[in-house]
């Protein structure tokens, strides 16, 4: 049995790279399809059956491009998918953010000559593959991928709420009759509190942790 495998990356050498490294020492593995941006990424998964989606966690330059929200959507529209994560993110909420969506395998790019092969290997069997790095960087920091992210105070969950609801600052502060200027406050502090960069992946922490 030939196992079908999509790879997505936004540079091309490193596709080549991942490709030519499962040629060499993955058997019974085909990549059938490669895809540069998110958009096109979803093209291909409704046109070409696959057994394994191996993808990079962002890809700049599209409108599509937030990593943990393709992460979350690539789960919801094809929950039987095996998909493995490669990144360079070294942000403990964020890794640990990606398990919890029920990836099958989650992998730093620099480890990627060592420890493919085997992640391959284990997520085609049916186990969840967690590269050593990923282990070593969420034992250090003291969590699991059970474990929950660093919690809000009731505040800074209060304006999270309201603000994944679809409010902006601004609203926000008019309902809870606080100054902008202290609703900004807070949503900065439980950014830096959770790891997070973008509105999006506020969003998603705010969905998968029963707040929205």
């Amino acid at each position: 049995m030939t196992f079908r495998i999509i790879l997505s990356d936004d540079h091309p050498l490193i596709l080549a790279g991942i490709r030519s490294l499962i040629e060499k020492i993955t058997p019974r593995c085909d990549v059938v399809a490669e895809a540069y941006r998110v958009s096109d990424l979803y093209i291909l998964l409704r046109q070409q059956p696959c057994d394994l989606l191996i993808t990079d966690f962002s890809m700049p330059g599209d409108s599509r491009s937030d990593g943990l929200v393709m992460v979350q959507q690539l789960r919801r529209e094809y929950p039987n998918l095996a998909i493995i994560v490669l990144t360079q993110l070294h942000n403990n909420a964020i890794l640990q953010a990606l398990l919890q969506c029920g990836i099958s395998g989650l992998i730093l790019k620099k480890s990627v000559i060592t420890e493919l092969s085997e992640a391959i290997r284990q997520v085609l069997l049916g186990h969840t593959y967690i590269g050593k790095s990923v282990k070593n960087l969420l034992t250090e920091a003291g969590i699991s991928r059970h474990t929950a992210l660093t919690p809000l105070t009731p505040k800074e969950s209060e304006v999270v709420r309201l603000l994944a609801s679809g409010m902006s600052v601004t609203q926000v502060a008019e309902h809870l009759n606080r100054s902008v200027k202290t609703i900004s406050t807070q949503k900065k502090s439980a950014m830096m509190r959770l790891g997070l960069q973008s509105d999006s992946e506020l969003f998603f922490y705010a969905q998968n942790n029963g707040l929205v």
